[in-house]
């Protein structure tokens, strides 16, 4: 069975599939017809919707994601949408991102643990951005209870968070809404944060490579995170361990301007000792009792 780790670094996953379509099960093969014919609504359909589209059981499309070695659908579709945003240029495929919903669901363990190591680093901080991931929002929830400070957020998923508390003075730039990422996109952004100056910014990332930086699926969103990043005096980078494997997409932070990465115990000790070389200080979270049955 391939791994998600192991699939062929010079193919991509739509490429795998497509690959091993002939030697499928019956069922795997409709799967995979589904996805094929229209990537954009395996994304967005649920298990159920797929399922049925494909003539298979609820079971057979997640046994299908573990077949090549994914935990789940959610797991499965955030590497699918990798593949077709490295593919993108060359291939004429469409731009896919990930649904809010998969991004939360997904390591969502050791999310947990992150965002809680995190509120070690905050002690500081009068004022901070805050990105719009999945990670990031559970960051936000430990913030409902922390003393009053200003906290600018492209997110709507942080706002709809931390509304309530009033502690906290909350700015919202201006912006394009992307309803699937539940965020503001796009230069008005880039334009209210042109004169503005924060303490920290928070940054979840799609990918993160030693050498390379951070990277994210949106290109818009790159360009405001490193807008972000220039009116900022720390970065703080909250992200587990998986998006290191993860292949490089739009780049918007170099690691040598990274401050601090929050990550999980996953991490390979390689890719710790090079961070740690190049001045970035490392938080490894440890899960808890809580967080394993949340």
């Amino acid at each position: 069975m391939p791994q998600a780790d192991q699939l062929n670094v010079h193919r991509s996953l739509i490429e795998t599939i497509t690959a091993d379509r002939a030697d499928l099960s019956k069922a795997f093969a409709r799967v995979a017809g589904i996805l094929l014919g229209n990537p954009a609504q395996f994304m967005a359909w649920s298990v159920q919707e797929i399922a049925q589209a494909a003539g298979v059981s609820e079971p057979s499309v997640i046994r299908f994601c573990r077949h090549y070695g994914f935990d789940g659908v959610p797991e499965f579709r955030i590497a699918l949408a990798m593949s077709l945003a490295t593919d993108h240029a060359g291939a004429n495929r469409p731009f896919l991102e990930p649904t809010v919903a998969d991004k939360a669901f997904a390591n969502r363990r050791m999310k947990l643990a992150i965002a809680r190591e995190a509120m070690k680093l905050i002690e500081g901080d009068r004022s901070m951005i805050l990105d719009s991931g999945s990670t990031l929002q559970l960051f936000a929830q430990n913030l409902r209870t922390a003393s009053g400070r200003t906290i600018l957020t492209t997110g709507l998923n942080i706002v709809e968070t931390l509304w309530g508390c009033r502690q906290h003075t909350i700015i919202l730039p201006g912006g394009t809404v992307r309803f699937d990422a539940r965020a503001l996109t796009g230069r008005m952004v880039e334009q209210s944060l042109a004169n503005m100056r924060f303490d920290t910014v928070y940054f979840g990332a799609d990918s993160i490579d030693p050498e390379e930086g951070l990277s994210t699926f949106n290109e818009d969103e790159a360009h405001q995170n490193a807008a972000m990043a220039n009116s900022c005096r720390r970065i703080v980078v909250l992200v587990d361990s998986t998006k290191f494997r993860a292949p490089s997409l739009h780049r918007f932070c170099n690691i040598d301007r990274i401050d601090t990465i929050v990550t999980d115990h996953n991490l390979p000790k390689d890719v710790e000792s090079s961070l740690r070389s190049r001045g970035v200080n490392i938080l490894i979270a440890a899960p808890s009792a809580e967080d394993t049955s949340a």
